[in-house]
């Protein structure tokens, strides 16, 4: 399984997290010239991570934002 950066899973929680072809959908809608470059990058990496994973790794990941989870 993929490890994602907090910053990666706070992205993540912007789009819908369904399932994992339809949040790469979402994300690869995203024009990135509309975007920070930093921003940019972030969804780039976030993109290659997702697709290089299963379905079902990806229903194993636990996605919610950094601020939402209880320490």
């Amino acid at each position: 399984m993929k490890n994602f950066t907090v910053e990666e899973i706070n992205l993540m929680c912007c789009f819908n997290t369904s399932s994992r072809k339809r949040l790469i959908d979402d994300m690869k809608s995203v024009t990135l010239n509309d975007v920070d470059g930093e921003i940019a990058e972030l969804m780039y990496k976030t993109v290659r991570k997702l697709e290089s994973m299963s379905d079902a790794e990806f229903e194993e990941l636990y996605i919610m934002p950094d601020g939402m989870v209880d320490d």
